[in-house]
């Protein structure tokens, strides 16, 4: 049996051991443990397979186990003692969908709903919780202020109105102010226990939400403090390549937050020894590559990736981050070294010089790839020309695309083409020239301000 089916089992297990913790039948337990197991598998497996999330690290798994677990754990008790809209039914979901997608989120909120309402015998609770889990886990699904998720609560808290109202004729319940009270401060309450433990749950799992990248996106991060002070020209470099990123991103529907912030710190193992890096020296003719052989300098450059990797660890940056490092070199080989080595040795191996990678295993990961050679490139382009632009922007991204860099990141030849698309906008309007003011214009102008 492979580890994610005893895995399954297990939760399904767990969480059924809690929903008869007070009123234990072994008939009615082992047939809700068949009844959940069955859906885990035509549901939650299922996604497993098709969110890329849990293809990454097991943390991902584990984490859905935990606030699964977790979501079953503080809503029973509330349905089996009190009233149903009092339940704290939204919390587990609404952090699956806030780190991971609504899709995830909405699967386990409505998988707890099912089971509860099985074992309770009380299906009126369906009605209630499934159209609100629905409502919110979307309204949330890209957010990166806090302050849409109270906007999603006060939708979701009028939604939760018109359903009790709507049950009223079918559920034999005597309807009163509370259950009015309670269905419209449940959405709000449980938004503020989500914003208070979220943070806890990514620094822990480093599974970081949009709200926790925005935050992390501050330039008074000590990484990027640090990189802008020790390896200035990485830094700017590392802005452009955001720039680029995060448009692109946008233009194909992958997370562009994500694509923004991991690009500020994609090269930030730059640090270590900045000044073998092209970007930061402050005379191109003093190049240290210049000094040593072929073979130390891929050593070198090779190692950033790995001082990358080191300084995300360290600083507990979001795993997927962590992924970027490596990845968006991919197994490309650094070709201008191999070429300079082959003039020593003619017979050395290609491979010799080749980053260890993985490749890009994610949309992002390849859009930032793509992102980090266009910028590199744009130093030699110095123009604003279209043509010239769209030339050599097509001549990188076929180039990658050729080396199959990019086949098990999920970018298809559509994306591709609206990625080198958008490229091209934020170039072109980068590399505009500004309008040369005439001189008797400028005169006008100074000699205003010097009245004033």
């Amino acid at each position: 049996m492979k580890k994610i089916d005893f895995e399954g089992i297990v939760v399904s297990l767990i969480s059924v051991i809690i929903i008869n913790s007070f009123d234990f039948n072994l008939v009615k337990a082992t047939n809700e443990f068949i009844f959940l197991t069955l859906l885990w598998y035509l549901v939650i497996e299922l996604l497993f397979k098709y969110i890329y999330y849990f293809k990454l690290h097991k943390i991902y798994k584990y984490t859905f186990y935990f606030l699964f677990i977790i979501g079953i754990l503080i809503t029973y008790p509330s349905m089996k003692n009190w009233d149903v809209s009092l339940s704290p039914f939204l919390i587990s979901s609404l952090l699956l969908t806030l780190l991971t997608t609504y899709e995830v989120g909405i699967a386990a909120g409505i998988l707890q709903s099912v089971i509860l309402s099985f074992h309770l015998g009380n299906f009126y609770s369906l009605f209630f919780f499934v159209p609100q889990i629905v409502i919110m886990n979307y309204l949330i699904k890209n957010i990166v202020r806090r302050i849409e998720i109270a906007k999603a609560a006060t939708f979701t808290s009028l939604t939760a109105i018109l359903l009790v109202v709507a049950q009223s004729p079918l559920k034999p319940f005597y309807l009163n102010v509370y259950t009015f009270i309670y269905a419209i401060l449940n959405p709000f309450v449980s938004t503020v226990i989500i914003l208070g433990v979220l943070p806890y749950i990514e620094y822990f799992s480093r599974i970081y939400s949009n709200i926790g990248l925005a935050e992390l996106a501050n330039m008074n991060h000590p990484l990027l403090k640090r990189l802008s002070i020790q390896a200035p020209g990485t830094y700017y470099h590392s802005i452009m390549v955001a720039t680029l990123a995060e448009a692109a991103a946008e233009r194909i529907g992958a997370n562009s937050t994500f694509a923004r912030v991991a690009s500020y710190f994609h090269d930030i193992g730059k640090m270590v020894r900045p000044y073998f890096f092209v970007e930061n020296l402050k005379d191109k003719n003093q190049n240290p590559h210049n000094q040593i052989s072929p073979f130390l300098s891929h050593i070198i450059l090779e190692d950033h990736v790995k001082s990358g990797v080191e300084f995300a660890r360290k600083y507990r940056l979001p795993l997927r981050i962590e992924f970027i490092i490596p990845q968006h070199h991919g197994t490309r080989v650094q070709k201008y070294f191999y070429f300079k080595a082959k003039e020593i040795e003619e017979n050395v191996d290609e491979d010799s010089f080749r980053y260890p990678g993985p490749k890009p295993q994610f949309k992002e990961a390849g859009i930032i790839m793509l992102a980090d050679s266009v910028e590199a490139a744009l130093k030699s382009i110095n123009t604003s020309n279209y043509q010239r632009i769209k030339d050599k922007v097509e001549e990188i991204v076929s180039g990658i695309y050729n080396e199959k860099q990019l086949d098990e990141s999920g970018l298809t030849l559509k994306e591709l083409e609206l990625i080198i698309d958008e490229f091209i906008k934020v170039i072109i309007n980068i590399t505009k020239s500004r309008i040369e003011y005439p001189k008797e214009e400028i005169k006008k102008v100074v000699q205003s301000s010097d009245n004033n």
